[in-house]
Order: structure tokens, then sequence, then C-alpha cells
């Protein structure tokens, strides 16, 4: 795999552990997708305390670019979307 930039191969290699990672995938129209996820905990906790207030444990943001190194990630990555593709990492709908 020839990565766009180390900081993005750290990041997608980061995914699944609580802070920060890269996702890639595919949307529902079968197009690549590229994704900054955050985890406020580890893939395996399963529940958290009960608390007043509403906690997100795991938020998604879909990006087009490398925040890096600027390259349209669609173009970089196209034909390998299938071989970086880890569904156990998504959020589930």
């Amino acid at each position: 795999m020839r990565w766009c930039c180390v900081p993005f191969k750290t990041w997608y290699e980061a995914a699944g552990d609580r802070g920060t990672g890269i996702l890639v995938g595919r949307n529902s129209s079968g197009k690549p997708e590229f994704i900054i996820q955050h985890r406020a905990v580890d893939k395996e906790i399963v529940s958290l305390p009960s608390t007043d207030y509403p906690v997100t444990t795991i938020s998604e943001l879909c990006i087009f670019y490398c925040p890096w190194c600027s390259r349209q990630l669609d173009e970089w990555y196209g034909k390998n979307v299938d071989e970086l593709y880890r569904p156990d990492l998504k959020i589930s709908s």
C-alpha cells in the first residue's frame, strides 16, 4: 500500500482504539468513503456507567481530502478501498 502521507497511515492504523482514527469503506451508493472516527472508549467497552446526561462514545465525520497533505482521497485510495475496509470498526446503522 502506498499511503498519501505518514499521518494518514498512522491514524488508519489507530482506528478502533480510544482516540481518533481513519476508516475507509464504501457508502450506500458503493462509492469510496473516508471517515474520521473518534472513540471516547476502547471498542471492547460495551456499556458505560449511568449518567444524568447523554454521552457520545463514538462520533464519525466523512472527509474527502486528507487533513494533512490535502490529497483527494477517492483518487488516491479508490482502487484499494475494499482492501482497506474494516466493517467491524464503523458505527452500525
